[in-house]
């Protein structure tokens, strides 16, 4: 008899704990991975020369062909990747880099963002067909 109500407190313990480890899965699965902003941080054309757009409308020089952008996405979690266009050319992510502040927090990545057969038009910033930037507008 003690040993039937030792076997069914282990059964039950057991129980407990797949119960919360499943909780748990399921709770980081949909965690909320809400997105504060995203924006536009530079552009380098084919010779890797650097030109920050952050708080510009238009670009200086014209980036003709193939160029490279950064963007930043302030956002706590790992959350789709943007779709970043330049008219109608569509950026191909190169790299990713996580940004974090001096408690060791990340607030966000910086992601960069291969163009070819760029012509001119605006960089715009997408993210589950939301748009977060389209403000430059790059020769």
């Amino acid at each position: 008899m003690k040993s039937q109500k030792i076997y069914n407190y282990i059964v039950e313990y057991n129980i407990m704990k797949v119960l919360l480890l499943f909780l748990l899965i399921v709770g980081s699965i949909f965690a909320n991975s809400k997105i504060y902003n995203a924006y536009a941080l530079s552009i380098y054309d084919e010779n890797g020369v650097r030109e920050i757009i952050k708080d510009k409308r238009i670009t200086e020089k014209d980036y003709k062909n193939n160029c490279i952008t950064e963007v930043f996405v302030n956002s706590k979690y790992r959350t789709d990747t943007p779709r970043v266009t330049i008219g109608t050319s569509i950026g191909h992510l190169l790299s990713s880099k996580s940004v974090y502040n001096r408690n060791n927090i990340k607030v966000g990545e910086i992601l960069k963002f291969k163009h070819y057969n760029v012509i001119k038009g605006y960089l715009k910033i997408t993210i589950n067909n939301k748009i977060y930037d389209q403000k430059t507008f790059i020769k």
